[in-house]
């Protein structure tokens, strides 16, 4: 894309929201990739995690969709979805019907609601590979719930 924009007579300013989507777009590839190969992100966590619970994705976030809304970290856990601010949110993974990524914003719809939450990141990086771990986590607890099928024995 630099090549062709260059043969244009553009600059990085020109195609920097461009090239940003590009780089984000690679980084969740990779991590859809290695998520493939079975390995989940381990990151150091902001906090004590309860025993099994691993972290997998912390960003520094804004919670919700007005400028005034709360900043924290939000992080991504085997167990969680947790936003610590100054209120703290924590959601099951199982509690989640959906993630999807709105440019930086991170929309989880929980299960069963009306109800959205959005956590605005940095970059578009982190949004598009937190949204990859959050959907893996999501889709994980999903099929745990509904678990193997039972054995019923004939008499």
């Amino acid at each position: 894309m630099l090549l062709r924009a260059t043969e244009l007579g553009l600059g990085p300013p020109d195609v920097g929201d461009e090239l940003a989507d590009i780089n984000a777009c690679l980084e969740a590839l990779d991590v859809r990739s290695q998520l493939e190969q079975g390995e989940l992100p381990v990151v150091d966590c902001l906090e004590p995690l309860p025993p099994g619970d691993t972290c997998h994705f912390v960003s520094p976030v804004r919670f919700g969709r007005r400028r005034a809304d709360q900043f924290g970290h939000l992080l991504l856990t085997s167990g969680w979805l947790k936003f610590r601010g100054s209120v703290d949110v924590s959601v099951a993974w199982g509690e989640i019907g959906s993630a999807r990524r709105d440019g930086r914003d991170l929309v989880i719809a929980l299960h069963d609601s009306r109800r959205v939450l959005r956590f605005s990141c940095h970059s578009l990086a982190e949004a598009a590979v937190g949204v990859v771990i959050a959907e893996h986590l999501a889709r994980v607890a999903r099929s745990e719930a509904v678990g193997p099928p039972a054995l019923h024995a004939s008499v």
